[in-house]
């Protein structure tokens, strides 16, 4: 074989070993797609649908950064609620549980003191009858290490279970700050975020409303 005839045989062979390559790069990328993920689906404050009466009061507050400039937060006495709309995403993996939490800081540190939160869910799917998922109402308490002040806290409230039988599940919930059951925390917590996490399986849905 030429020199000539070799340079453009070993090019070729390069070429076809860059193109299977890129093939199975492909074929990882949607492999991929088929394992379970884990993502968020995002609930602002401002999105929180605040109630005439029992509701939290807006504060601003400098996150204890000295100096700082005030932001707003929601800050939770006892007993005071709000209510709020999660849809799930196209990309969120059915039948499949949602945990529901909230990210929240306090304005003193006090160990030993709790806190206590209850979440009321109805949820159903697109033509789907609203109920209310096993486990409603969830309920949690936290004891307070006495750090919490200033700090990002994130407290889980809720595995809502796989009731999202179809895409753009809707789910309804109340969030409520509850007296403890004993040592309340006096001061109010001040809520900055509330989110859900889900397992996601594509990066959407193959049909506008089904997956």
């Amino acid at each position: 074989m030429a020199h000539n005839e070799l340079d453009d045989f070993m090019a070729a062979v390069v070429s076809k070993l860059e193109e299977y390559e890129g093939r199975i790069a492909d074929l990882e990328k949607i492999e991929a797609l088929t394992l379970p993920f884990w993502d968020d689906i995002q609930v602002s404050i401002s999105q929180l649908r605040i109630p005439p009466s029992q509701a939290p009061t807006w504060r601003n507050w400098n996150y204890g950064v000295s100096a700082g400039v005030n932001y707003s937060v929601l800050g939770f006495d006892d007993n005071e609620y709000v209510d709020l709309f999660i849809q799930s995403s196209h990309a969120m993996k059915l039948s499949t549980a949602l945990d529901y939490h909230v990210h929240w800081s306090l304005p003193s540190n006090s160990s030993g003191d709790r806190i206590r939160f209850q979440v009321d869910v109805i949820a159903a799917g697109i033509e789907g009858t609203f109920a209310v998922p096993t486990g409603s109402p969830f309920v949690v308490e936290y004891i307070l290490d006495g750090t919490e002040s200033g700090k990002h806290k994130l407290l889980d409230l809720a595995a809502v279970p796989g009731v999202n039988t179809t895409v753009s599940t809707a789910y309804i919930m109340k969030l409520t700050r509850l007296v403890a059951t004993a040592n309340n925390y006096a001061p109010e917590v001040y809520v900055f975020f509330t989110d859900g996490h889900y397992q996601g399986d594509d990066l959407g849905s193959r049909l506008e409303d089904s997956k």
